[in-house]
């Protein structure tokens, strides 16, 4: 009885021996990360999309500015200096034209300055972000 007993307790725990071998396991821990920096992370590259869609605008309307200034410079030409009317017309548009220039160039302002606060908030807060990555609690 013990003859066969023993080959039967071997059976069993074999397969038990063979599973307790050690494993490497290639899971990798990651340090806790904030909700909000990934919320804010959105929303900086929202802000940069945005900004992108404003220099698109822009481009336009500096080719549409350059293509009247061309058109101005044209009719400036032409222009006949003794027809009074035609002098206050072209005087007209090319004070409405300096209007667009003005407006355009403050848009452009502001633009780089929006640009140039997202640059900050974006420094500031990707290395808040990164530096909690590697603290402790």
């Amino acid at each position: 009885m013990k003859a066969r007993l023993i080959p039967l307790l071997l059976a069993l725990f074999l397969p038990a021996a063979a599973l307790a071998e050690a494993s490497y396991s290639r899971a990798e821990i990651v340090g806790p990360r904030l909700n909000v920096c990934d919320a804010q992370l959105d929303r900086l590259y929202d802000r940069k999309a945005a900004l992108e869609r404003d220099q698109q605008w822009i481009d336009r309307e500096r080719d549409a500015i350059d293509r009247e200034k061309a058109d101005l410079a044209a009719q400036m030409r032409g222009l006949n200096s003794s027809d009074t009317a035609a002098v206050a017309a072209y005087n007209a548009r090319s004070a409405a034209h300096n209007t667009r220039v003005a407006d355009h160039n403050q848009y452009v302002a502001a633009t780089n300055r929006a640009a140039a606060l997202l640059n900050g908030d974006s420094a500031d807060f990707t290395g808040y972000c990164e530096t909690l990555r590697y603290t402790r609690r």
